[in-house]
């Protein structure tokens, strides 16, 4: 395989020269075989693929009844589907463009390749077209390969790989012009549930909005495993005849009662719980909204093709599914009557991307099948605690399946039959397939989840999963409602939760998996081999007090203002067995957060953690701001801990695929992380933040305070706009009152100061209803009588807004703060830090301090005792150095942007470079600080004022202020003295 672009055009120019020196008789020789061999293999081989690896290169690959002749694959990921033909071939012929554009499109690739060597044609899969030939992006003929290369070249494993078909169709308007498959499902899904709800809640009175949803769920789910069952052959055609001779008829007979009858047939055939009686047999309504959705489950909207549930994969399935349980339903006049968008929000829950599905799967189950045989294979037992619809189940059925089916020599056939093979006609490799996967559904396999009918979804997905045959299948008790964090005897529930205790859906391991629950069980006693999932992510502030309760008193980190996510952590822990493997996508908080404190205690202590991918401040949920990790535990001491950095890698990915194998990767000894944040870091950086600590001591621990700002509890009231002249003020709705200038102070947000800084430019001004104490060290609370008595004006204006006053959360009388913090230490602070920074951004406070009120949204102020000797400018030029930066950066919560969290916790750890005041060479260093530092205070003030007249000496001044940075930074290295190489990596230019 060649692999540049000149080697393969060289090829590419042999095999054309060949292919030329063929005459038109000759030509006509070649049957389709032939010329894949010569001619159009050779081509594609020249490209960089490699067609002898059956897993790049897949031969006859099978998409529901028919075979595409090849798929094309990067790591597993099909990339585009070729057909073959004879030359020469009339490849013009819709027929051919057709039956390729319906292999893509029906797998969700969106390229499909039409060729006989004499031709090529690329097709985008994704267009609404009724005529093929509008669907063709690039045309190419054999006399054109190496004049048009470039096109050419665009098929490469090189250029697929890098997505340049995908940029190249982008750029010229060529690409994403029709929804994919998974995306149009779920529009019908929505519409076609909106209109059975409509009409089945006017017609079936008695029963509550959640039974008619719940019934609606169910039709759908019944609906679309037959039309699997129809699209596999497993089953001959039978709802859509159903209606059509129904409508034949007159529209006469109950045609309610006839889809009734078939899922009577349907339940005696697989004797699924899935067909089991239910209520939604019994609703009545307008036969309408059914005709629509058994029609709606045949044609594909825009008139070109048809739904093909054989060749729709589960995983897309579960995606629809995930998706509905964010939808929100509603009664006929339109109101809202469930909302599952908000409740699957409440309850933390966001659809886990497949990339993140398949690599969890593959680093817990995958590994862990590697050093199985084939009967220790068969007894590993997989469990998901939040299965949702059962995206990582269903993953893990796939490996478990495939590697089952590899070692005993098995062929394994896909879930659909060979055209000419009747419904229900065994073949015995379906007798072996059918038999492993019922093994696998009922012995490998378990989830819990919350949610009834996620649970019920779960169940479906799982089901058309295995089934390729007709025959009994199992009721799947393996897959349960339950809440996977609560479990304890009826007494000990009663006595937490109340009478009620059974609506908490408490879990008990022990028992729910027990034998005889499903056809073959799991005993918890000896636990779980792999541990798997996507657990909830909520704050303790939103659980009932008695869960908060029950969690604190059973699980070691519910701990401080915890997320549930770390409880999760900390069962599967307990439920893994020895050696056993967890993998789940979590908020990467826990790592540095106090509230992660006892979880990082007990994962330490135990060594449990094997890997941590890190995706940083990049997102991994479409509609969720969530910053995340991929936490592997294993159930056995691990003396290393492999660190993966993954966010510039996700950034830079449009649609993730696969995580890539070529991570920024770090390994850690296990002895370093303790209870205290990790930070994962190399040898060359842990050794700048050793070298940072021994030359230094943190804030806190010097003469140093650090003070949050205050909260009014209601700015709409405090804040008033300073743009009226005299005492009179704009309030927030608009009105203008008079005010005694006296009681107002300037609020300092974050906007209102930067790295170096101090300009506040609200222009808001806000009512200070405080005065000093009678030692001056404090400020009180004027009583109402003081703030009646000597400024009316504002005691009018406030009691005229009580009523909203009293309403706050929190206060001590109605017309003060909610958070009236650190007052008088304000008025003494000589810095202010943000709460978010994305470089160093200290300034420093002004002379007129008392004149302004630090709001909890502008930061932190800092105060140096009157003990210290150290300037408070030579602490200024420290924390906005590069240096300390860097070092804030690696042990503080990263966000978005590279922002990142500048409160007390971590702020106050800097290592703050000690003075040796004994030492003149010493106490030069600190007064060159100090000076480098006034001159930087008076060039951003010549500046400021130099852009408020819009001077040219304002590009002047910011070149010498870049300058002085500088110099500060290298004062800053020179101080904790570090090396050249040391100065690279904090500075960027090395990744070491």
């Amino acid at each position: 395989m060649p692999a540049s672009y000149a080697e393969a055009r060289i090829e590419v120019e042999r095999l054309v020269e060949r292919f030329a020196r063929l005459s038109a008789h000759n030509r006509k020789r070649y049957n389709e075989a032939a010329t894949r061999q010569a001619f159009i293999l050779p081509l594609f081989d020249a490209l960089g693929w490699n067609p002898r690896d059956t897993r790049e290169v897949s031969p006859e690959e099978q998409v529901s009844r028919g075979f595409v002749d090849f798929a094309f694959r990067i790591q597993g990921i099909p990339r585009f589907f070729l057909e073959t033909k004879k030359i020469p071939a009339d490849l013009d012929d819709p027929r051919w463009a057709q039956q390729a554009i319906n292999y893509a499109w029906l797998k969700g690739v969106t390229w499909a390749v039409l060729t006989d060597f004499e031709g090529l044609k690329v097709f985008n899969a994704e267009w609404q077209e009724t005529i093929p030939a509008r669907a063709i992006f690039k045309d190419l003929h054999w006399q054109q390969y190496l004049d048009r290369f470039d096109d050419l070249w665009l098929l490469s494993r090189p250029a697929m790989a890098e997505g340049a078909l995908d940029r190249a169709a982008e750029a010229v308007g060529k690409k994403a012009t029709r929804t994919p498959v998974s995306r149009l499902l779920f529009a019908d899904l929505t519409t076609w549930r909106r209109e059975l709800f409509r009409h089945l809640c006017p017609y079936n009175p008695t029963h509550s909005v959640e039974q008619i949803d719940e019934a609606v769920q169910r039709i759908l789910d019944r609906l679309i495993f037959i039309r699997t069952c129809e699209d596999r052959e497993i089953e001959p055609v039978r709802l859509r005849p159903m209606v059509r001779q129904w409508r034949e008829q007159g529209r006469k007979k109950d045609l309610l009662a006839q889809l009734n009858g078939l899922f009577r047939e349907f339940d005696e055939a697989y004797d699924s719980r899935l067909f089991a009686p239910h209520l939604c047999e019994e609703l009545t309504s307008d036969p309408g909204p059914y005709e629509q959705v058994v029609e709606g489950l045949y044609e594909v909207p825009g008139g070109y093709g048809l739904y093909d549930f054989n060749a729709i994969d589960a995983d897309v399935l579960g995606t629809i599914y995930e998706q509905y349980l964010g939808h929100r339903a509603q009664d006929p006049e339109g109101k809202q009557v469930v909302d599952r968008r908000a409740k699957r929000k409440a309850q933390g829950i966001y659809y886990t991307p497949q990339f993140v599905v398949r690599y969890i799967v593959g680093q817990t189950l995958g590994r862990l099948l590697e050093e199985r045989d084939y009967e220790q294979a068969r007894q590993v037992k997989v469990l998901d605690m939040a299965c949702g619809s059962g995206s990582f189940l269903i993953e893990a059925f796939d490996v478990l399946d495939r590697y089952l089916a590899n070692v005993r020599g098995q062929h394994h056939t896909p879930l659909s039959r060979p055209s000419g093979e009747g419904p229900g006609v065994r073949a015995a490799g379906d007798v072996h397939d059918l038999a492993r996967r019922m093994e696998i559904l009922t012995g490998n396999l378990y989830g819990v989840d919350l949610d009834a009918q996620a649970v019920e979804i779960a169940r479906l997905n799982l089901l058309l999963k295995a089934v390729n045959q007709r025959g009994l299948l199992p009721p799947l008790d393996n897959v349960r409602q339950g809440n996977s964090l609560i479990s304890g005897t009826p007494a000990e529930l009663e006595a937490a939760f109340g009478s009620g205790w059974r609506d908490k859906h408490p879990f008990n391991w022990e028992e729910e998996f027990r034998p005889g629950r499903s056809q073959k069980t799991c005993q918890v006693s000896p636990g779980f081999d792999v541990i798997v999932g996507n657990p909830p992510y909520i704050r303790i502030q939103t659980l009932p007090k008695d869960d908060a309760g029950w969690y604190g008193n059973h699980y070691r980190a519910a701990s401080g203002s915890y997320d549930i996510y770390v409880l999760f952590v900390e069962r599967a822990l307990r439920l893994l067995r020895p050696g056993g493997m967890m993998g789940m996508i979590l908020p990467n908080k826990f790592l540095q957060v106090d509230y992660g404190r006892e979880l990082r205690k007990l994962l330490s202590q135990q060594k449990a953690v094997s890997h941590i991918v890190d995706f940083e401040h990049a997102q991994v949920f479409e509609d969720a701001t969530t910053y995340t990790c991929l936490l592997f535990l294993q159930k056995e001491p691990s003396a290393k801990v492999l660190y993966s950095a993954a966010g510039d890698w996700l950034k830079a990915e449009v649609e993730p695929i696969v995580l890539p194998d070529n991570l920024p990767e770090l390994y850690v000894d296990s002895k370093c992380l303790t209870d205290d944040p990790w930070a994962f870091t190399s040898d060359l950086q842990t050794r700048i933040k050793e070298k940072l600590v021994s030359h230094g001591i943190p804030l806190l621990d010097l003469p140093a305070r650090m003070s949050r700002g205050s909260s009014s509890g209601d700015d709409k009231i405090f804040m008033l706009d300073r743009r009226h002249s005299g005492d009179t003020y704009l309030t927030d709705d608009g009105e203008a009152v008079e005010i005694e200038a006296d009681l107002l102070r300037t609020p300092i947000f974050a906007t209102d100061f930067n790295r170096y800084s101090f300009a506040p430019r609200s222009g808001k001004a806000i009512i200070f209803p405080y005065r000093k104490s009678g030692n001056g060290d404090d400020f009180v609370l004027l009583s109402e009588v003081e703030l009646k008595e000597q400024f009316p004006k504002a005691y009018r204006y406030l009691l005229s807004r009580k009523t909203a006053l009293v309403k706050r959360k929190q206060f001590k009388e109605w017309y003060g703060f909610s958070a009236p913090r650190n007052l008088a230490v304000h008025d003494r602070a000589h810095l202010v830090v943000p709460l978010l920074a994305n470089k160093g951004s200290v300034a420093e406070l002004p002379d007129d301090r008392e004149n302004y009120c630090l709001m909890a949204s502008g930061g932190f102020s800092i105060t140096i005792g009157e003990d210290s000797r150290l300037s408070p400018r030579y602490m200024l030029g420290l924390l906005n150095s590069k240096l300390l930066f860097w070092h804030l950066a690696m042990i503080s919560n990263r966000f978005r942007g590279g922002w990142i969290t500048c409160t007390k916790q971590y702020v106050g750890s800097l290592p703050i470079r000690r003075i040796n005041f004994d030492d003149p060479a010493d106490v030069a260093r600190h007064d060159r600080m100090v000076a480098l530092v006034e001159e930087m205070l008076r060039l951003q003030r010549e500046k400021a004022a130099a852009e408020a007249r819009l001077l040219d000496s304002r590009h002047d001044l910011a070149r010498q202020i870049e300058r002085l940075d500088a110099q500060i930074d290298a004062l800053v290295y020179e101080l904790y003295g570090l090396t050249e190489e040391e100065i690279a990596v904090v500075e960027g230019r090395s990744q070491r």
